[in-house]
């Protein structure tokens, strides 16, 4: 399976990131790379207090606006340790539709440096204040697909393709043509012509409960510099009057959420490299140890051809291992 990151900036989520994170580990996320841009609720210590914390990079981020700063940061430092990115909010959820991942979905994209993900946005679904649930349980009423509002798209790129960010958070700067989720070829813009809500879709989130909206208003943007509202707080009517469509796809990963929740999700292995001390000129080795089970053999690290993959330095294979944790 393909190794996916996900790049996400926030400011003030912390009632969401946790639920948000597991979501995404139940979807075959790997690693995730957070920047917090000047939050004051606390959210990038529950994340490193939470079972989670081992699979996130928190990166403090006090720009303003900082969302495409945040982008090119990780493209210099990051991209490059995954086979594909999601760029996404911690408002949007990633849905396969018809595959038991994300990482399954994207082996369908041969050919492409990026997949363009249409929305789905949700209005709040009756609730005026956060509602005791978890998001994707409470929040289950959308704007039809259709609508202009689910033209709009979200890039997943190829770490190896992508050469910078473009003047919107949406678009990237790639070296190949890009497709959207039915695997056609399509023009690399944020707004689509016509939408594709098939394979795999956006759950987007956009006001969460009336009250969520209001906050949401008051803390501003990553993408543009004024602390004035991007949006009228009369808007959430116009979401209440367009999210009509009842649509609870999502809800069937409810289940391995909760359980990710109170359980956390499975350790991370640990990167193991050795040397044959015998041989003056022997290479070095990588492998993966199991951190559950620190008594089981470690995973040697092997090339196309099966074989055990050898390098120069100690220091390339500790690389080498850290690209497939």
């Amino acid at each position: 399976m393909p190794r996916l990151g996900v790049c996400a900036i926030f400011r003030n989520e912390a009632q969401h990131l946790l639920e948000w994170l597991a979501y995404h580990v139940a979807v075959g996320v790997d690693r995730f790379v957070l920047y917090d841009n000047r939050s004051t609720d606390g959210g990038a210590d529950r994340v490193r207090k939470s079972a989670f914390a081992e699979r996130v990079t928190l990166v403090d981020w006090p720009d303003q606006p900082g969302q495409l700063s945040a982008y090119a940061h990780f493209i210099t430092h990051h991209a490059a340790r995954y086979d594909w990115v999601a760029a996404i909010d911690i408002d949007e959820f990633l849905l396969p539709l018809d595959a038991p991942s994300v990482p399954a979905m994207l082996e369908r994209y041969t050919g492409f440096s990026g997949v363009l993900v249409s929305w789905l946005v949700f209005g709040p679904s009756g609730w005026n204040r956060p509602p005791p649930g978890l998001v994707i349980e409470s929040y289950h009423q959308r704007a039809a697909e259709d609508l202009p509002l689910n033209h709009h798209v979200k890039t997943i790129y190829r770490g190896a393709d992508v050469r910078g960010v473009t003047q919107n958070s949406h678009e990237f700067a790639l070296s190949g043509p890009v497709c959207n989720t039915a695997a056609r070829a399509v023009p690399n813009v944020a707004i689509q012509p016509v939408p594709c809500h098939v394979g795999m879709v956006l759950n987007h989130y956009q006001t969460r409960s009336r009250q969520e909206w209001t906050a949401k208003l008051k803390r501003g943007s990553a993408m543009i510099a004024s602390d004035q509202p991007r949006y009228p707080p009369e808007l959430i009517d116009h979401y209440v009057d367009i999210c009509r469509t009842e649509d609870r796809r999502i809800m069937r990963w409810l289940p391995e959420v909760r359980r990710l929740l109170q359980d956390g999700p499975p350790p991370l292995p640990v990167p193991f490299v050795f040397q044959d001390r015998s041989r003056a000129d022997a290479p070095w080795h990588a492998a993966l140890r199991n951190r559950a089970d620190p008594f089981a053999a470690p995973q040697l690290l092997c090339g196309p051809d099966g074989r055990p993959r050898a390098f120069a330095t100690e220091r390339d294979a500790q690389a080498a291992c850290e690209t497939l944790r």
